[in-house]
């Protein structure tokens, strides 16, 4: 099979080519493409590409329009957050997907599916109806904090992590030891209003901060321990449960 991966991630990239690897040993990756733009030039140059491994989401916008005026006729994985419209477009024209962070099992499989099926053919219809009916996930950006008296602004960059405590939210900021109220629940935080590829839940009452996490040590019963960079004394630890999937999650 002769592959062209459209991924504008390094990690994402090295984890899905290592996948690859693992897996399907006469596989070769052709080309590598980052933007529309390359994605456009490598599609004209490699005439006898056999499967497209594609994040939705490129630098320069939707990799869809890479696919405007051409048709598809090679299988299709396409790469993607939780999007509920692209997953429904997906299941009605025979093109699989799999979601981030990228699990192991799930990309093979999605593989082996193409091995065994020649995919429908992407019409210039359903690639002009997607483009003009999605709607990217909008995230939040900031939090109306309470501290005593006091309200404030916190931007959700500046979080190191948010956790609960008898059903009371709190965030802690990067380099703060001070917990803030906000008036959110950690299930409407993980399914609506954080990105998934950058806030995980490592248990049932923590949500954390890839870009805040400073180290990673095992812990006891096959669990992971946390320190992150805010000056919080919080035990912060990844459920046994969870922990393949944070790992998966950080290797993204």
């Amino acid at each position: 099979m002769n592959i062209l991966l459209v991924e504008d991630e390094p990690l994402a990239q090295q984890r899905i080519t290592s996948i690859l690897a693992r897996n399907f040993l006469d596989w070769k990756i052709l080309d590598t493409a980052q933007s529309i733009k390359e994605f456009k030039n490598a599609w004209s140059a490699y005439p006898n590409i056999d499967l497209v491994l594609c994040d939705i989401h490129l630098a320069d916008g939707l990799s869809f329009k890479a696919f405007e005026g051409k048709k598809v006729d090679v299988p299709v994985i396409f790469i993607t957050a939780y999007d509920q419209y692209a997953l429904q477009s997906f299941d009605h024209n025979c093109i699989d997907y799999v979601l981030k962070p990228i699990d192991e099992n799930r990309l093979v499989r999605a593989c082996q599916k193409a091995q065994q099926f020649k995919a429908s053919p992407i019409s210039k219809e359903f690639i002009s109806g997607f483009l003009a009916n999605y709607v990217q996930k909008s995230y939040k950006k900031r939090f109306l904090t309470k501290l005593g008296n006091r309200f404030s602004f916190v931007m959700v960059d500046h979080v190191s992590y948010f956790y609960s405590e008898s059903g009371v939210t709190f965030l802690v900021e990067n380099g703060s030891a001070q917990r803030q109220l906000i008036d959110y629940t950690l299930n409407e935080l993980e399914c609506e209003l954080l990105d998934p590829m950058k806030y995980y839940r490592v248990n049932r009452s923590m949500i954390i901060n890839l870009d805040s996490l400073v180290e990673i040590k095992p812990y006891f019963n096959g669990r992971l321990v946390l320190s992150m960079n805010s000056k919080s004394d919080d035990l912060i630890v990844v459920a046994r449960e969870r922990v393949n999937e944070f790992k998966n999650w950080i290797n993204q």
